[in-house]
């Protein structure tokens, strides 16, 4: 039997026009997915997909955008828990900002990071490789899962 620690975080990581809105938004549609619990969704870049507030609502899911690295701290993950009660947590993350500044943080009790997944435009990876390669190693190295879009 499986025993829920925590909130389960998934950290889905990526550069701009990667695919990870399209990924999360395939992902809480299915359903192993979608099972009636409440999703926050924290987004922190906005591409050109977007999500559907019908589709969320449907979804029993609330986003809430990040603008700033600096804002994601312990204080934040608590008072998102106090206000929406999450029974998750899925993370857009920017693929400019450092991924230890969430994987190194002290979460506050009730939450775990649960998965981190990469996700990568495989027609730009070369590209970012060549340009941005700490980046690109950091997301990498951290992954649970890589995924070539």
């Amino acid at each position: 039997m499986l025993i829920n620690k925590g909130i389960p975080i998934y950290l889905i990581a990526g550069f701009l026009e990667g695919g990870k809105t399209e990924f999360v938004n395939f992902t809480m549609q299915q359903d192993y997915f979608n099972d009636g619990e409440k999703t926050l969704l924290i987004v922190c870049e906005e591409g050109e997909e977007e999500y559907d507030p019908a589709v969320l609502a449907k979804l029993k899911a609330t986003m809430v955008t990040v603008e700033n690295e600096a804002d994601l701290t312990p204080a934040f993950f608590k008072e998102m828990k106090k206000k929406y009660r999450p029974d998750r947590v899925i993370i857009e993350y920017n693929g400019m900002w450092r991924m230890k500044t969430i994987t190194e943080m002290k979460l506050p009790a009730g939450f775990e990071m649960y998965q981190i997944i990469t996700i990568f435009d495989a027609s730009t990876f070369q590209l970012y490789l060549n340009n941005m390669k700490s980046l690109v190693i950091d997301m990498v190295s951290l992954a649970d899962m890589v995924i070539f879009n």
